[in-house]
């Protein structure tokens, strides 16, 4: 059978109106393929012509056609019939005398239809951002589909799947009012279309200053919707389908509303206004938000005490449903409601020693209870085994884009396709099963996290918990799903690794809490590996763009090319600006050209988002205005964008000699310090080292190297230096002795720097895998143990990409408290240490939070014969986790840390890991003696040296 300019579609009058919509996009699909949109035929009007192929749509009880194919066995539908959201795609011969060959799309309902209908254009090469990222397909003369391409669907796992748009100024705000007049109804067709190819049905809309049943004009984005088959709700904090800034357009002293959005005071108020809710949105398939918050998403009373607050709460929740029941459906049940657990709500859902929680309320029977994350896409609690049966099922409200604590991210999306999988993954072996529902904020640089969230969502057999490490497949995948018609294999690799790259970044930190102090301007080199790769994506993507088809130009630059460029620059930025002030504190007139990059990454900046808003006749106008630098805060108010330090030369001429990994410098003049240790070479397998030799003076200085040891070599070893120059030391290995300490000088004038560097050789009579310390620390990647012991129950599994150093390790299943169980998955870890002392053991894990509402997260730790110790990585398990300074720190690190002191025999040793509590990821392991200082830095020393 084959598809082409001839291929036409056949209409049926009674077609749900919807479907024929969805139809009539994917005939646009079509004519971008075919040069030719197909044309609608009925079939009284059809005459037999053998060369052409028909494309029938329908949906089970909705369709005389359909139901004369089924009557005459020319198709059976009994594979999808009382499924939800099912379609079968069948390519048949003589469906009707006038139709030799047609492809069949049945739906068990609408939705399942309008699936079938975007699979079709899936099959042919369409991007689901055909439209919204204006991604054309590969002209074709024709296609041929036999066979081979029939297909009936699953059920989706989950029942309900979308997306959330908020925080939508002023970057979707102002793209929908550029674009649209506003969020109306012609808006909304395009966040429908996108949510619809993606295989979702569910949709909060947006909320901070628009009214979704009011600016369609009225009802019509609400129609629209229905029509489509996207079922509509309310944010966590709009109750009985009703924007939160719909009572400030009706309050008021003679609003039959009352005035004061307070249960309390204005009880038939706030009645009247969820009643005339209900009853306006009752013909549309919603899900009703029940409860009640504060104004603007603030607490719903500040100062009452937890036994009030559930009190009024409980209130609240009967006389919603009883509205419910009066407006919408008198059997309650058949009406989808969801309640939010949201802020302090969690807590009041809970309760306390004292006072009983809404969790056994009956008012919350049939009602989905929806968790959420701790804002960065970490789970916090999740359903206990006691209420797994819960009627109403559970929901997660998971963050792609917060505007909140412990910091508002707006700008690009941040959140990576790893760790969606991780907790989504988590959640839903948990039973939240019923809705899952994704902050996307403006959707715009969201595109590749939204759709991982939503195949998840989809088709859980397929990526749960029992496939761990299908993300970097998924992504492969996704972008031959985008761009496999324009680019070739290596550009589609290359691609990927600019993704990987630049959320690896972002999993280190977000965009707006990057600061000139985050990563060290020289120990241990990090600052220099970040620059390093933001110039690599830059680069990458430059030549990428060049290479770029014009169909594809639009499309590359918003899904790839400005969410990695912008990062990339904004991440050297601030290097830049870090580098400028460690440099300018020791005078080093290199720091004013720093400066100048600080100034030119800035004036970038505003370059790249001018061209994201311009490509493609300004597709994207608007997307890129939320603020990004400097957060100073939770929220944008108060951000700066980096200082510049200017440096003024002495005027006599000034030595600077330090070594480019650390931080102590001379000058090699008398009265200061003229000494400088490098310790680099103490680890056996380092055989190169790099010197700084600036200049501090309005004149340029003249320098020599004084080396009289046989196995250290020099790129250099004499010059002039106006700025600075960089020397490579090298260290011959074979010739020098086991243990020893190297001199060398340098000279400039008067001055001289006494440069001495302790060495040591490797001859270790230790097992293989063994970490040897250095310089009085370890640093090992918890993928790096020597043994892993499972249970019948459980094992530990490497989740690679993942997290803020790489990679890390987790015990699956996922659900399982091992505090009641005696055999328990552990890793073994070997390191060897010089002499016996007492160190600090650091743990370095992801950001997670406890998912029982006991507040404890427990593992347990040993060293060699020593007893296991059972440790706690809540700080402080009496206060909630959530808006903890815990919480604050570790989401804003993006990692976990738990110090334990423990006592280090001299020679081999043996760390035992035993995790007890679910949902801790491992990440690293760092040894410090006591008495030592690590080196101040953000992502700590390098891996260990490690015998193989």
């Amino acid at each position: 059978m084959k598809l082409n300019q001839e291929t036409y579609f056949i209409e049926e009058k009674s077609q749900l109106s919807g479907v024929k919509r969805v139809a009539n996009m994917v005939r646009a699909d079509l004519g971008l393929i075919f040069g030719r949109q197909p044309i609608w035929q009925s079939l009284d009007a059809i005459t037999t012509d053998s060369e052409k192929t028909a494309i029938f749509a329908a949906t089970i009880g909705q369709s005389a056609y359909l139901d004369d194919l089924l009557n005459r066995k020319m198709i059976t539908a009994s594979e999808i019939e009382n499924k939800r959201e099912v379609y079968q795609f069948q390519v048949i011969q003589d469906p009707w005398p006038s139709v030799k060959r047609a492809l069949i799309i049945v739906g068990s309902d609408k939705r399942g239809t309008i699936y079938g209908l975007f699979h079709l254009s899936e099959l042919l090469g369409v991007s689901p951002f055909v439209n919204w990222s204006d991604l054309k397909p590969k002209p074709e003369t024709e296609v041929t589909l036999t066979d081979k391409d029939n297909f009936v669907s699953r059920e989706p796992s989950v029942k309900y799947r979308g997306f959330f748009i908020n925080d939508e100024w002023p970057a979707f705000g102002n793209w929908a009012k550029i674009h649209f007049g506003g969020a109306n109804a012609a808006c909304y067709a395009q966040l429908f279309e996108v949510l619809l190819r993606l295989k979702g049905n569910y949709l909060w809309p947006a909320m901070w200053k628009d009214n979704f049943s009011l600016d369609g004009p009225g009802l019509k984005s609400a129609a629209l919707a229905d029509e489509l088959g996207v079922v509509m709700s309310t944010s966590h904090h709009e109750p009985c389908m009703r924007s939160g800034e719909e009572y400030t357009l009706v309050r008021g002293k003679n609003s039959p509303y009352g005035d004061a959005w307070d249960f309390q005071t204005n009880r038939d108020g706030i009645i009247r206004f969820w009643k005339d809710g209900l009853k306006r949105n009752a013909k549309f398939e919603n899900v009703i938000t029940l409860g009640m918050r504060g104004e603007r998403d603030t607490a719903i009373m500040k100062n009452a005490t937890m036994a009030e607050n559930i009190a009024l709460l409980k209130d609240v929740l009967k006389v919603q449903n009883e509205l419910i029941k009066q407006e919408v459906n008198s059997k309650l049940s058949e009406v989808a409601r969801q309640i939010v657990m949201f802020n302090e709500v969690e807590s009041f859902f809970y309760g306390d020693d004292t006072t009983p929680g809404l969790i056994a309320s009956k008012e919350l029977d049939g009602v989905t209870i929806m968790y959420s994350d701790n804002n960065l896409g970490y789970m916090r609690t999740l359903p206990s085994k006691a209420i797994q049966n819960h009627r109403g099922g559970f929901g997660m409200y998971y963050h792609m884009d917060m505007h909140g604590g412990p910091t508002s991210f707006e700008w690009i999306g941040s959140t990576s396709v790893p760790r969606i999988w991780d907790q989504m993954s988590t959640a839903y072996d948990y039973g939240v099963q019923e809705i899952w529902i994704a902050n996307v904020g403006d959707l715009a640089t969201n595109e590749l996290s939204l759709s991982y969230f939503l195949d998840m969502a989809y088709d859980m057999d397929h990526y749960g918990s029992k496939y761990p490490n299908n993300t970097e497949i998924y992504i492969q995948n996704w972008l031959k799903q985008q761009f496999g018609n324009h680019f070739t294999s290596n550009d589609l690799s290359l691609i990927q690794k600019v993704i990987d790259d630049y959320m690896l970044l972002l999993e280190r930190r977000k965009h707006e809490v990057m600061g000139s102090d985050t990563y060290h301007p020289v120990h241990f080199g990090e600052s220099d590996t970040v620059l390093s790769k933001c110039q690599e994506i830059m680069q990458i993507c430059q030549d990428l763009r060049k290479r770029c088809p014009a169909a594809a130009l639009t499309g590359f630059v918003g899904l790839v090319y400005y969410p990695a460029v912008a990062t990339a620059n904004l991440m050297q930025t601030w290097i830049y600006a870090g580098k400028n002030q460690f440099y300018a504190q020791q005078n080093r007139v290199i720091a004013n050209d720093y400066g100048n990059k600080v100034r030119l990454g800035i004036q970038r900046d505003h370059e790249i988002i001018a061209d994201y808003h311009q490509i493609g006749e300004h597709k994207f106008d608007g997307f890129g205005l939320s603020e990004h630098f400097g957060f100073r805060q939770w929220s944008a108010n108060n951000n700066q964008y980096p200082l510049v330090y200017d440096v003024t030369p002495a005027n006599l001429p000034r030595m600077i000699v330090s070594s480019v990994t650390a931080s102590d410098y001379s000058l090699g003049e008398a009265w200061t310090n003229q000494n400088l240790v490098i310790t680099d070479f103490m680890r056996p397998d380092v055989t190169k080292a790099y010197l700084d030799i600036a200049c501090g003076s309005r004149d340029s200085i003249a320098y020599e190297i004084i080396n009289q040891t046989p196995w250290l070599h020099f790129s250099r070893y004499f010059g002039e230096v106006q700025k600075q120059v960089t020397i490579e030391i090298t260290f011959d290995r074979k010739n020098a002795p086991l243990v020893g300490e190297s001199s060398f000088q340098v000279k400039s004038g008067e001055a001289v720097v006494d440069v001495k560097l302790p060495f040591r050789n490797g001859l270790f009579d230790y097992p293989s895998q063994t970490f040897i310390e250095t310089n009085d620390y370890l640093a090992i990647p918890a993928t790096a143990y020597v043994s892993a012991i499972a249970t019948d129950e459980a094992k530990f599994v490497v989740l690679e990409p993942y997290g803020k150093f790489g990679s890390g390790v987790k015990v699956f299943p996922q659900t399982i408290d091992f505090m009641a169980i005696k055999e328990r998955p552990e890793l073994n870890y070997h390191f060897a240490i010089e002499q016996v002392g007492q160190y600090e053991l650091t743990l370095h894990f992801a950001p997670t939070l406890p998912v029982s509402q006991d507040n404890h997260a427990y593992i347990q730790v040993g060293l060699n014969e020593n007893s296991l110790q059972l440790v706690d990585t809540v700080l402080d398990s009496n206060q909630p986790f959530y808006n903890s300074p815990q919480w604050a720190i570790e989401g804003t690190n993006d990692e976990k840390q738990c110090q334990i002191k423990v006592n280090c025999r001299a020679g081999l040793n043996l760390l035992r890991y035993i995790q007890i509590s679910p949902n801790l990821i491992l990440e690293r392991i760092t040894l410090v003696r006591l008495g030592s200082q690590l080196p101040q830095s953000y992502l700590g020393p390098t891996a260990s040296y490690k015998l193989l």
